[in-house]
């Protein structure tokens, strides 16, 4: 059923991306860096920013998720601290003198 409702959505979508692109078959005129400017179809104008806008986004979310996994290891790190001394502490015997690391 799922794979139903995807394929159909997905054909949808394609029909309407090719309904909106031959409505955009006009020439557009872009000036970028040039006086004469370049001239090329709505559709081609329309897939170019589209393209633009994914290695945008792509190039901003490969930042934070570098940012997290450097987060995600130090917190790997200070569990497995925690960790070893939640054990230190479970293996001194009652009555036995402890004492505290300069951590503490």
């Amino acid at each position: 059923m799922f794979r139903l409702l995807k394929i159909l959505f997905f054909s949808a979508f394609l029909a309407g991306t090719f309904f909106l692109f031959r409505m955009n078959s006009d020439p557009i005129t872009i000036h970028f860096f040039k006086e004469k400017g370049v001239t090329e179809d709505g559709y081609i104008v329309i897939v170019a920013l589209i393209m633009i806008g994914i290695v945008i986004g792509y190039i901003i979310s490969l930042k934070s998720v570098i940012s997290y996994r450097s987060e995600i290891s130090g917190l790997v790190k200070k569990n497995k601290e925690v960790s070893d001394e939640l054990d230190s502490l479970r293996n001194v015997a009652i009555g036995e003198e402890f004492n505290f690391t300069d951590k503490e």
